[in-house]
This record gives structure tokens, sequence and C-alpha cells, in this order.
């Protein structure tokens, strides 16, 4: 049967249970953004009008996300140690690719759409993270990571989406989404010039705006690895929040360049 109810019943065999991370790794990475899995993402965003990128990067990615969390910890249950890892490796990695490229960016739409891929990544590292403090028995220090996740989710839908309505006015007003072209907007554009300053800022992982308090919080799940009983573990959280510290680091020089090329 399909019944929720039905699937927990009949818990899978642990090769099972692995191919189901795989299968749910493959199917919800590639509609969230997940690296590799992310090329489709960058394309279709600058295509489509600013208010359904809007839509299409603060709901129908987390759709994904809601997929990858009711199969993964709601109705496969006792993961392994290694599924934190996996995840936690692929989130760190699409974090990092996803703001490399959108420092290379020149388009208005595609900084934003690359900064999508990376915001997926913080909520991915937070979800492998969840998925290895359960495996080693830690419910608090999982329950502090999922949180992280899930606040991450509700926060991107907010900043991005204003981000996305931010780039559509530029765009409505000028004719491009070239930032080579654009400049000093913030004269003729105040009220916008101001709103993708509180979306950059937030994204950036500024206090006191909403970015700061969901990557803190995976900061802080981050600072518990060393309860947890595998070295593998031990070693590959500090690196990935290593990895989360230098995406957030160019996540603030990205969004300076935007805004300050853009309106100042």
């Amino acid at each position: 049967g399909y019944g929720f109810d039905q699937i927990r019943a009949a818990a899978p065999a642990p090769g099972v249970a692995a191919l189901v991370l795989v299968l749910a790794l493959l199917g919800a990475g590639s509609k969230a953004g997940l690296a590799p899995l992310h090329v489709w993402l960058p394309l279709a965003h600058p295509a489509a009008p600013s208010h359904v990128s809007a839509l299409m990067s603060g709901v129908m990615t987390k759709v994904a996300v809601y997929a990858f969390l009711r199969l993964v910890f709601d109705l496969i249950t006792g993961p392994a140690w290694w599924w934190g890892l996996v995840v936690l490796a692929l989130g760190a990695l699409t974090t990092v690719l996803g703001v490399l490229h959108a420092l290379m960016q020149r388009d208005l739409k595609r900084i934003l759409a690359y900064s999508t891929v990376e915001n997926i990544g913080v909520i991915f590292i937070g979800l492998g993270l969840a998925l290895a403090f359960q495996a080693g028995g830690k419910a608090q220090a999982a329950a502090l990571a999922l949180t992280a996740a899930l606040m991450h989710v509700f926060c991107h839908a907010q900043f991005k989406t204003l981000l996305f309505l931010g780039s559509g006015a530029v765009l409505q007003a000028t004719g491009a989404r070239d930032i080579d072209r654009l400049g000093g907007l913030i004269h003729r554009m105040p009220a916008s010039a101001a709103l993708f300053l509180v979306g950059s800022a937030a994204i950036s992982a500024l206090p006191p705006f909403n970015g700061f308090v969901s990557e803190w919080l995976t900061f802080q799940a981050i600072l518990l690895s060393p309860q947890l009983p595998e070295w593998g573990l031990k070693f590959a959280v500090p690196a990935t929040g290593a990895l989360l510290a230098l995406a957030a680091a160019l996540a603030a020089a990205c969004f300076v360049k935007a805004f300050g090329v853009v309106f100042l």
C-alpha cells in the first residue's frame, strides 16, 4: 500500500533503505538543485518572469526538501551513520559550488539562481547533520540540526522571494539584467534599493535578519559534532563547518557586488 502507516510498519532491510536514500537524493536532489543535479536551475530561473522565479526558488525547490524529509526521516527509520556523511558531503559541495558560480555571474537573475543552489546546500548540510546525530542516538542534537534546516527553508523562501521581486523591479524599470549595464539606481528607485538591501543582508547571514538565525543554528549543531561516536563524522563535520563559513563569506561578497554595482 501507499499509506504512510503501512510503509512505516513494513521496515525495509538495510540494503533497501540505503537504496531509498540514494533514489531520494537523485529525485529530490534534482528537483531541489543539489549538485551535481543543479544544472537546470540557473537556466530556468532567468528565463522565467521574476514573480515566477520567486515562486520557483522560494516554494518549488522546497517541495523537494519536503519529499526528502518525508521519505528519509519519516518513512524509513533507523538511518546508518554513513547516510549523514553522504548528505553532508553533497550539501557542502552544493553550497560551495553554488556560491562560486554566483560570484562569476554578470546577470542579476543568474546570480540569484546560483544563490538558490548554495542555500539548498545549506539546508542539506542541516539534514545531513540531523541524520548523523539521529544515527548516533543524539536526539537533542538531531532536533537542533533539523530545526536549523527547516528554519533555513522558511527564511530562504522569504529573502529569495524579496530578491527576485527586486530584480524584477530593476528589469521592469531598465529592461536590463546585466549588472555591467546598471548603476546608481538608488537615486531613481530608493524603495526597491532599500528592500533589495534588506534581502542582501539576510541572504548574507548578517544579524539581525532571518538568514543569520538559521545559519547560526546550523553552526551550533556543527559544534556538537564531538558527541558523534564515528571518527569519520568527527572529521567530516568540522570540515563541512569550515566550508559553510567560507560560503557565507563568499555570499556576502557576492551580494556586496550585486547591490553595489546595481544600485550604487
